[in-house]
Formats: C-alpha cells, sequence, structure tokens
C-alpha cells in the first residue's frame, strides 16, 4: 500500500478517536489542506461513524484503542475503506531512522535510555509515540531529518494490522498483560510481532531486530515460525558501568539490547557507558522515595523503613521483577483495576516473597477474599484491603501510615500494584505522586 499516494489522493480522510493521537493527526490534515471527519466514541459532540459514514471517506486513519477487531474498523474495512494507523502514516513523513522499542515492560525506560545514548554520541534523537507524544507529532518539527533517530515505543494496540517498517527493533520481553483487549497471550504477542516482520533489515535482521530471551522462549514453545530466528537475543551485558542507575535487576536484561544495538552500529562504547552513568531513571519505576525513621518513646529504640515507588508495575510481570530485586521479604501495596489477569497467579507471585500485603483499587476487595479463602496457604501474611473513600489521594495516605505501622526496623515497603491504575487514578503517575506524598507527610511527622 503506498500511503503517500493515498494521502495527495485522498479528498476525505476519517480519523478515528479524538484523543491525543487523533488531535494530532488532525494537525498533520490541518496543515496540508486536507479534508476530514472525526469520529469519537466518548464524546456525543462528534459524529459517531457508521458504514453510510465510511463510504464518504477515502482514507481512515486509526487511533491505538481502534484495533482490528473493534466495531468500527470492522465496519471502515467492510465499506471497502483502507484503514491505517497513525505510525503507518507518520513513518512515510520521516525523513531520518526510526528505532522501535516495544515489550510488556521496560519500554518506556529503554525508549529514553537509547535516546539519552544517541544525543551522548551528539545525534538529534527525539523519544515519540506510545511514551506520550505521536510520531505525526513532530514530522514537520525542526528535527525531521536525514540525520535524525526518531526513538518510538509502540504498543502491541498500534501494531495491530500495521505497516508500520522501523529501522531497528528493541524488544525487551514478553508476558501476560492486556488479555481484556486481545483473544490471548498469543494474538498478543503477534501484534507486537508484526514490528519483526516489517522492519527494514538490509543487513539481515539479526542486525536490526534484538529481543529479550523471554521473546524468544514465547515465539518458540509457541510456534509463531514465521519470525523465529529472526533477530538476535540478547541476555549478555559487559559495558554497564557498575554505578549506573540501570544496573538493577530489571533493567539490566534492556541494556542489553541497547549494547548490541550499539554495537551493530559501530558506535563507540566508551559513549554507551557515558551515558548510563549520567541517566536517569524515569518516576514511578522502581526507585526509593525515602527512608523514614522513627524513635520509640518506651524503648528508645529507632526503627528505619524504606519506602519504595513502582507505580508503574501494571502488571504481574513487572510486580514478579520488583519483587526479584529485593533479598527480603516486604510490606507490599498492590492493586488497581484488573485486565483479566488470574488472582490465583498473583498470590503465585507474592508467595513467600510478602510480610504483609495491602490492598487498593477494583480488584483489591475480590483479592482480599480469595487470599481469606485461601488462608493456610497465607498463614504467616497480614493483609487488609482499603477501600475507596472517594479521594483515593487520602485512601493512599492511611496505607502508608498503616505500612509504617506495621514495619520493624530495616523493613521495605514496595508500591508496586501490578495492576492497571485507571480504576481511582487518572493514571500510574498520579498514583505513583500520592503515594510519594503519603510518605513525604509520613518522613515531616516523625522528624
Amino acid at each position: 500500500m503506498d500511503i503517500s499516494a493515498l494521502i495527495n489522493s485522498a479528498k476525505t480522510i476519517g480519523i478515528l478517536g479524538h484523543g491525543v493521537t487523533g488531535r494530532a493527526v488532525v494537525k498533520f490534515c490541518e496543515r496540508r489542506g486536507i479534508s476530514y471527519k472525526i469520529f469519537d466514541e466518548e464524546d456525543t459532540k462528534e459524529e459517531q461513524f457508521s458504514k453510510e459514514k465510511a463510504e464518504h471517506c477515502d482514507l481512515i486513519v486509526r487511533s491505538p484503542s481502534f484495533i482490528c477487531s473493534h466495531e468500527w474498523t470492522k465496519l471502515a474495512m467492510s465499506a471497502g475503506c483502507h484503514c491505517i494507523g497513525e505510525l503507518d502514516l507518520a513513518s512515510c513523513f520521516w525523513r531520518g531512522k526510526i528505532v522501535a522499542i516495544t515489550g510488556t515492560n521496560g519500554k518506556t525506560t529503554t525508549t529514553e535510555f537509547v535516546a539519552h545514548a544517541l544525543q551522548t554520541h551528539g545525534l538529534k534523537a527525539v523519544t515519540c509515540g506510545n511514551i506520550g507524544k505521536p510520531l505525526i507529532e513532530i514530522i514537520d518539527s525542526d528535527i525531521n531529518g536525514n540525520d535524525a533517530w526518531a526513538i518510538v515505543e509502540v504498543s502491541s494496540f498500534q501494531m495491530d494490522g500495521a505497516l508500520f517498517s522501523p529501522d531497528y527493533v528493541l524488544w525487551t520481553n514478553f508476558a501476560d498483560d492486556h488479555l481484556d483487549v486481545h483473544l490471548g497471550l498469543k494474538e498478543y504477542f503477534n501484534c507486537k510481532a508484526n514490528l519483526l516482520r516489517n522492519a527494514k533489515t538490509p543487513n539481515g535482521p539479526k542486525q536490526h531486530c534484538f529481543v529479550g530471551p523471554s521473546v524468544h522462549d514465547f515465539c518458540k514453545n509457541s510456534q509463531i515460525t514465521d519470525v523465529l530466528g529472526k533477530y538476535t537475543i540478547c541476555s549478555e551485558f559487559d559495558t554497564l558501568p557498575r554505578e549506573s542507575a540501570l544496573n538493577i535487576k530489571t533493567q539490566r536484561e534492556n541494556f542489553a539490547l541497547v549494547q548490541k544495538f550499539w554495537i551493530c552500529n559501530d558506535f563507540p562504547i566508551k559513549q554507551l557507558q557515558e551515558a548510563a552513568l549520567t541517566f536517569k531513571i524515569p518516576p514511578h519505576r522502581l526507585q526509593m522515595v525515602a527512608e523514614v525513621r522513627q524513635r520509640d518513646v518506651k524503648t528508645g529504640k529507632e526503627k528505619a523503613v524504606e519506602f519504595w515507588n513502582d507505580s508503574k508495575a501494571t502488571n504481574f510481570h513487572a510486580l514478579n521483577a520488583a519483587l526479584a530485586s529485593f533479598d527480603k521479604k516486604v510490606i507490599l501495596i498492590a492493586g488497581g483495576k484488573s485486565k483479566n489477569e488470574p488472582v490465583e497467579k498473583f498470590l503465585e507471585i507474592i508467595a513467600g516473597r510478602t510480610k504483609a500485603l495491602l490492598l487498593i483499587g477494583e480488584i483489591g476487595e475480590i483479592l482480599y477474599q480469595f487470599i481469606g479463602a485461601n488462608l493456610a496457604k497465607n498463614s504467616e501474611m497480614a493483609c487488609k484491603f482499603f477501600p475507596n473513600g472517594g479521594d483515593p489521594e487520602k485512601v493512599m495516605a492511611r496505607v502508608v501510615e498503616h505500612a509504617f505501622a506495621l514495619a520493624e526496623d530495616g523493613d521495605v515497603v514496595l508500591l508496586s500494584p501490578g495492576f492497571s491504575s485507571l480504576d481511582w487514578f487518572k493514571n500510574y503517575a498520579e498514583r505513583g505522586k500520592f503515594f510519594e506524598n503519603g510518605v513525604l507527610c509520613l518522613n515531616l511527622q516523625n522528624k
């Protein structure tokens, strides 16, 4: 499909969704004088989509939530429309290189680190995609040139039926996620695997596509033969400085992919190491917020408790990685909005690694009841559910206070929810911020 030709010949473009991506596509059309129609499910002011409306559009541009199985997408296809994603469209107008980064976890940090490393090397690099700013938003900016690098965080939604063809692919890992949308793990994997299928590989796929061991394992075990072996498996990292913020269990494997990408481009290893030393991990990704101290008035003994924020852990894979980072049982704050994850698996992950479990969110009460019914397996673990009283920030403050009251000297309190934040909170960042505010208030009270 020649997307550039379709754009040039289109009289009217239909835009599905008027969120961040849809608005960026609108601006793209307006800059070029292209007629467009917006269709949005949640905005009643906008027109609702139908097969008749589709027949008046020469081209449909889908926002990420409009995957191939979405009713509106199916309507457009049945009407004979060409349906493309925003990345399909934008990449036709990007003149530089594109590095696509995906994974169940770690893709945002890896995206930001790759851009930081390239900038340290003196190259023009910009982050975009699922990280917040659509690629279509920057194609008319000054940075777009033959010497520029677009580091694009890509979700499975964006790659469902996509034609997007990056120059490089870094796929960090693969585990259960988004099973409330995708019809099973294999479909979820196959959406991401379109990056490997579509990648430009003039020097061979192993020079352009890099994956973590869990990606290869699933591909091999599920016999997805059309992409099996068309990548380099990355697990070894011998250039990561010990003092780097990336030198933690949850990030080392991701660094291995970047190292291989770096070597394949013949960039100096010294500059990658310099970038690793100057890079700061983005907020809400397994970082210590504070050590809170309190002296017992009666005994005179002091207890010190570490509080760690990993609010970005929105699935079991991330929760498992966070727990593996500590060599002791933790007081865990978990829960949120379920994506149809099996609660039995949650219990398996935390078993033997959690001293106390403090539950929040829509799934919290279900988990509390399930754990109560399986009390024999969890007899040594304290468990409490905190219902939403209408003010999530106050609820989180109570959770933090309760965690500190339970804690003994040397304990770790870890916010690593394992579930989406989109029940009580606007996003994972708000959830993490409320947690940090609670720790800050607690710290001030004990000074």
